[in-house]
């Protein structure tokens, strides 16, 4: 093992769950797949091939690859040779197995037990909690790893079986306190660390990801990740991005990779870049473009009915025109006797940052309220400014 004397670049991503999201597409028939479906697989092959074309040099997929954990040979087939691509360029790869990758019943097989049946060069398997050392092309990286918790084995044990769940939920949380505890304990504090999990925390604003769980989900303390050893926490489960903790740790979730549901349409989707240094992490959110094809395939299908007349019209920013897939629309539209599409170009004036309406000026309402209407209505200022004098007045009165 050799110790990290250069900037260790990672990758995070997380809940790819082929097979979702199917029911908004059709069936490409030129290709035999899904459309929806064609979309995800092209979404981790841009991941993928962001990871080559920069040289990283670790690659962190924090669970949930799949719909469920039973899935069709394409879907394995894809998620499959993308992690190949990583191993042919020797970038070592983790896989957390996620809720949706597990079957509820009494087995340690997962949807990822075929990669290691394999022994993927390059590929570790977080099927159960480990702390490891992985050797990059960069340099050593330590891991602490913890794949979808779930309360079954503490019920299955003959002490807990008449433990209420809220006395299970509290057992379950301090034994996974614990085991982390135990793990930091033996960390190398010169080395940079990574956990990876895959769960709910208390400090995490959960999506649609609360519609598709499959079985029991519980939700730990943010805070079992903190400490002075490590660096970045790679959080999976949670579909909308978000950053918990900016540093000493940074805790971040990656969100899902695409859109499961119309319940993300307006969430930016992508990956997380991260430049790992001992007490020097820092990151960079790099956005997928927005699935706009997708969206429209969505209320395509909402509307189609065989052999119907079908037109489309949406409104369109100048710039995002090359966003939409024309050919994957048709393709959509296939059951229509007749389809027509109509794009109209919008002006993104109303998207633009009022360039005079800065932090500073916002410090105050009142300076920040003026300041806007300078730019969007001078003409109807002083009775709108007076107007907002007047309900500051009665707020401020009925607080005191």
């Amino acid at each position: 093992i050799t110790m990290a004397t250069m900037t260790i670049e990672v990758i995070h991503v997380s809940d790819i769950h082929f097979g979702s999201g199917e029911n908004h597409g059709r069936v490409n028939p030129q290709t035999g797949l899904n459309v929806r479906f064609e979309d995800f697989a092209l979404a981790l092959k841009k991941v993928v091939d962001y990871t080559i074309e920069k040289g990283c040099h670790l690659f962190i997929f924090s669970g949930d690859a799949y719909k469920n954990a039973s899935p069709e040979p394409v879907y394995q087939k894809m998620f499959a040779r993308e992690l190949n691509r990583l191993s042919k360029h020797n970038i070592k790869t983790v896989l957390v197995v996620g809720n949706h990758d597990q079957l509820l019943r009494a087995t340690q097989s997962h949807s990822m037990s075929v990669f290691q049946s394999l022994e993927v060069s390059g590929m570790v398997i977080v099927d159960r909690p480990m702390s490891i050392t992985i050797d990059t092309t960069a340099g050593a990286v330590q891991l602490v790893g913890l794949p979808h918790v779930t309360r079954h084995n503490l019920v299955a044990l003959e002490k807990y079986r008449e433990s209420t769940a809220q006395e299970i939920d509290r057992l379950l949380a301090e034994h996974v306190k614990s085991l982390l505890r135990g793990y930091y304990l033996d960390l190398d504090a010169t080395m940079p660390t990574i956990v990876t999990a895959h769960m709910s925390t208390d400090s995490a604003l959960a999506g649609i990801e609360e519609e598709l769980l499959v079985g029991y989900t519980q939700t730990f303390p943010t805070e079992i990740f903190v400490n002075e050893k490590i660096d970045y926490v790679a959080l999976g489960h949670i579909h909308k991005y978000q950053v918990l903790r900016q540093s000493a740790p940074a805790i971040v979730y990656a969100g899902s990779l695409e859109r499961v549901d119309f319940g993300e349409e307006k969430e930016d989707k992508g990956f997380v870049h991260v430049h790992l240094e001992r007490n020097k992490t820092d990151r960079d959110e790099t956005a997928a473009a927005p699935d706009l094809t997708g969206i429209l395939i969505g209320e395509l299908a909402k509307k189609m009915l065989p052999n119907c007349v079908l037109r489309l019209r949406y409104k369109i920013l100048q710039d995002d025109l090359g966003l939409v897939d024309e050919d994957k629309l048709r393709a959509a539209a296939n059951q229509a006797l007749s389809f027509k599409m109509q794009a109209e170009i919008v002006s993104d004036y109303g998207r633009s940052r009022i360039p005079h309406l800065t932090e500073t000026s916002a410090a105050s309402p009142l300076s920040a309220i003026e300041t806007y209407l300078d730019e969007v209505a001078p003409d109807k200022k002083e009775r709108l400014l007076s107007r907002t004098r007047e309900l500051m007045d009665k707020l401020s009165s009925q607080q005191s």
